[in-house]
Order: C-alpha cells, then sequence, then structure tokens
C-alpha cells in the first residue's frame, strides 16, 4: 500500500516546466525550500491526523521529491503545483491550501480559462452555462465526454491533487470541481491554454472554443440567459408533514451562527423540540431526515439531532490533540508557534497523555458522549437519512452515528465526511513566508466509536443510490426523497 500511495504521487506530481501560468515573478529557490521546511514541520508537528491515512515514511519521502525538484526559481504557481499534492496527503477534507488573497483575485479577473461552468452527476461531467464566443453552441444537460483528449474521469485524477478529501472518498473530488471551480483547478494544473477541444458525447464533431477570463465568461452567460431564474436558497432547518405516515427533517446546517440569523426558532435545540412534538403528536411513523446539504458547523448538534433517534453510548473512542503547542523553525524566517487550546480548555477538559498529547476528558459539557440529555418525544418509527458528497463534518458524524447505531436506511450518494471519524476543531492558519501561500492546519482528531464496518477511509455508504438527472439538478429537485416516497411504498 506504501508504495502504490507513493506511486501515485510520483505520477501525479510531475512538473512540466515549459507549462505557461502567466507573468508571475520568480520566487527564488532557497526561499522555496524554506517554505517546504515550513509547511512540513506544521503537518508533522500539529496535524493530529496527518498520518491516519498516509504513512510517515511516504510523507517523508513525497516530501523529499518536492525539494529535489526544486532545482531552480519557480513562480508562485509552479511552486503551488508541486506542494499543494502535499498538503492533500493529510486526506483530511480541514486541510487547506490557498494561494495569496491578492493572488487569486488577480487570476479571477485576468486568467484566461475553460469558457464554461460544469456540474458531475456521480462521475459524469455535463455542461452547464456556455460562456464561450460560439454563442450558438448549445451545452447544457450535454455530457462531455473529454477535453483536450482526456477524459473527465482522467482529469479529476490529476486536478484533484490539488485538494484534500477525507481518506479515499472520491465523490468530494468530483464534487468540488463543478462551476468555475474546475476551470480554476485545470489551469493550477495545465497553465494556460489559448483553445480547448471539447468531445460532447452526443456530437461526433470536436468543438474548438477559445479560453476567456472570468469576467468575459459571465458577461456572454448573462446576456444569453436572461431569463434564468437561479433556484431558491433552502431554508437553514425545515419541517413538513408530508403525509399522514411521513415527516420531512430538513437540517442544511448544524452551523449555532447561521441559526441564529437565519431561523424562526434561533436554536436547533428549539426547532427539534416543536418539530418531534408535532410528528408525536401526529401519530408519524416514518421521518425523513436529509443531511444532504449539510456540511457542519457547532459540535454538539449532530448529536442533539440524533438524541431523538438513537440510544446513548460512547461517540467517540478518543478526540485528541498532538500537542499543545508547535514551534515551526526553519531557521532562517521568523519562528511561528501554533497552540491548540486556550489555559481553561487545556486544563479542565483535555488530559496530558505520556506522549504529551491531549485527550478529551468525559465531563459535563458535550465530552464523548453521544448527547447529554434524552429528549421528551423520542421517534421510534422508521428513519430515512438523505446524504450526499457535501455531507460532511458534523453532518457526516451524524450520519455516522446514525448508520452504526439504528436501523435507519440511507439514500442518496456517500458523504463526504470519513465514517471512522476526521481532523478538524482549531485550524490554525500557516503562511509560508515567502511564497505567502495559506494553509490552515485542524488540530483535534476525533476518532468515532462505530460498530458497522464500512472500508477504512470512506464515508457512509447508502442503501440506495440515488444521483440526480440533470433537469432534476437544474430545478433544484431532491431526486433522494422522490426515491424514498415513490419506491419505498409504506412511507405513503
Amino acid at each position: 500500500m506504501r508504495k502504490i500511495l507513493l506511486l501515485n504521487f510520483i505520477l501525479l506530481t510531475t512538473l512540466t516546466f515549459s507549462q505557461d501560468y502567466g507573468d508571475f515573478p520568480s520566487i527564488p529557490k532557497q526561499k522555496l525550500l524554506y517554505d517546504v521546511e515550513i509547511l512540513y514541520q506544521g503537518l508533522d508537528k500539529f496535524h493530529s491526523g496527518m498520518y491516519w491515512y498516509t504513512p510517515k515514511d511516504s510523507v517523508d519521502v513525497a516530501f523529499a521529491q518536492v525539494k529535489e525538484k526544486i532545482d531552480r526559481d519557480l513562480n508562485l504557481l509552479e511552486f503551488h503545483k508541486l506542494i499543494a499534492p502535499l498538503v492533500a496527503l493529510s486526506r483530511e477534507d480541514h486541510t487547506l491550501i490557498k494561494l495569496p488573497l491578492n493572488t487569486r483575485e488577480r487570476i479571477g479577473k485576468e486568467t484566461r480559462i475553460l469558457p464554461l461552468t460544469i456540474v458531475f452527476l456521480d462521475q459524469k461531467m455535463y455542461g452547464v452555462f456556455n460562456g464561450s464566443e460560439n454563442a450558438g453552441l448549445e451545452i447544457k444537460g450535454k455530457e462531455i465526454e473529454s477535453i483536450n483528449g482526456e477524459t473527465p474521469i482522467e482529469i479529476v485524477e490529476k486536478i484533484g491533487t490539488f485538494f484534500s478529501s477525507d481518506g479515499y472518498i472520491k465523490t468530494v473530488k468530483y464534487q468540488d470541481s463543478v462551476g468555475f471551480n474546475f476551470s480554476r483547478y485545470y489551469f493550477y494544473y495545465y497553465g494556460l491554454q489559448d483553445n480547448f477541444k471539447i468531445k460532447f458525447r452526443d456530437k461526433a464533431e470536436i468543438f474548438e472554443l477559445k479560453s476567456l477570463t472570468i469576467p468575459e465568461i459571465n458577461t456572454n452567460v448573462e446576456s444569453r440567459n436572461k431569463d434564468f431564474v437561479p433556484a431558491s436558497k433552502s431554508n437553514i432547518l425545515e419541517f413538513e408533514i408530508l403525509n399522514n405516515h411521513a415527516a420531512y427533517l430538513g437540517l442544511n446546517s448544524f452551523n449555532n451562527f447561521e441559526i441564529r440569523k437565519n431561523t424562526k426558532n434561533k436554536k436547533l435545540k428549539k426547532f427539534l423540540k416543536n418539530s418531534f412534538k408535532l410528528i408525536s403528536e401526529n401519530n408519524i411513523d416514518n421521518l425523513i431526515v436529509d443531511v444532504s446539504k449539510n456540511s457542519g458547523g457547532t459540535e454538539g448538534n449532530e448529536g442533539l439531532v440524533y438524541s431523538y433517534l438513537g440510544e446513548n453510548y460512547q461517540k467517540y473512542l478518543k478526540v485528541r490533540a498532538k500537542n499543545q503547542k508547535a514551534i515551526v523553525d526553519n531557521g532562517v524566517d521568523k519562528p511561528l508557534t501554533l497552540n491548540t487550546f486556550g489555559f481553561l480548555e487545556r486544563v479542565f477538559v483535555n488530559k496530558k497523555m505520556k506522549d504529551g498529547s491531549l485527550e478529551r476528558k468525559q465531563w459535563i459539557g458535550y465530552g464523548l458522549k453521544a448527547f447529554k440529555e434524552e429528549p421528551k418525544h423520542k421517534f421510534d418509527g422508521k428513519v430515512y437519512v438523505i446524504i450526499s458528497p457535501i455531507t460532511y463534518s458534523g453532518g457526516s458524524e451524524f450520519s455516522n452515528m446514525v448508520y452504526s447505531n439504528t436501523d435507519a436506511i440511507f439514500v442518496g450518494q456517500e458523504t463526504g465526511g470519513g465514517y471512522y471519524g476526521n481532523t478538524s476543531g482549531y485550524r490554525r492558519e500557516v503562511i509560508l513566508p515567502n511564497s505567502l501561500i495559506i494553509v490552515n492546519i485542524p488540530a483535534l482528531q476525533f476518532m468515532m466509536n462505530v460498530k458497522q464496518k464500512i472500508p477504512f477511509g470512506r464515508g457512509v455508504i447508502p442503501h440506495y443510490k440515488v444521483v440526480p438527472t440533470f433537469d432534476e439538478y437544474m430545478s433544484n429537485t431532491n431526486a433522494p426523497l422522490e426515491f424514498i416516497l415513490e419506491k419505498l411504498a409504506h412511507v405513503k
């Protein structure tokens, strides 16, 4: 396995110096090597889950290979292409790498990219809006077979090395490549392209489209889609009694700030109390819980929802931080100090282990248990959970708990969050001193206590896989919900 991981890294990070990224200034070789050292120390000393999926010796070899590739001065985009896959070796989607803000703004205004917006439905790529100079080209809903001679799957395999996903979950690589993201990542990997040769599955000819800037693309799209009305944004919290037997609970975020700002009840606890009271009063025996748009939020909210569905248990095997403080120092630039906890949390919530790490105690807060108290109107009927690649962090932890401890039926697509846990919590920002590339490193490793087995490195895999059609995607139709209501007859 280690050899395979390393071979994939070598193949996917081969840098072609003849690529054209524009006139970004070069950074001296030695300064880039100093930045690589800062990056390595930050991940090695502070990232609590850095070696959960990728062994340390493989990471060390990968860093050594990158140092060898830096054999001359490189511009910012050339350097980014080399180190982004190093960050992705964490295989943890909470670990982020970003170009400096002024560079991102410049790329957004000046860089010429693929003049189409796209969407992946499962692993198939569809055109959404045509922003090219070829106004007569109809791409909406057309499956794209190849771009410049490569299939979408081949391309995502390459550009997917620029960002992490939990474990070995592939759905995230496709989900994160929608809209202009695909075009940007294509530029990050391949450099500037004068033209793009597009092959659609239902057409024999190949269309050659000139690259354009995002402002130019937007102007073209807006002029050709004046009647288009974007789908309305879902409410943060949704509840509806669908019929005499079924109710729908849409939980689109666990973020307390968003809930306070955008909901009537202001608190998730109050919303759940009111919703489950109505479920009980109406003798509802089928509940559909939709977390397909839930990318997480405030810790504890996932357990609050679970408390209405399952029995209490020790949710986490452990919650650990690699250390309280890490000093990152390349010997030349100003050292960086990365701290994990404040004084009170370090002393009263965590205990120090022999290896210097800190582990959360079982205490009066959320601790390691699934929830703090039993709710009044506990649901004892049939539960269906809708999931997707967007189901992440707290959203995926909720899915993990329900999947492991109840007989709920899951519908949709594999979650974006790992079944066995994640590394998230407090994130500390490391700005590489010479390139100014930003890396956000998470501090807390959440190891979940799960019963039913799923292959290591995967998310919750649905019992019924449901992928929306292109028309359903464009109309914002909830395809998994329709599937539950239509195919699982006893919900009607």
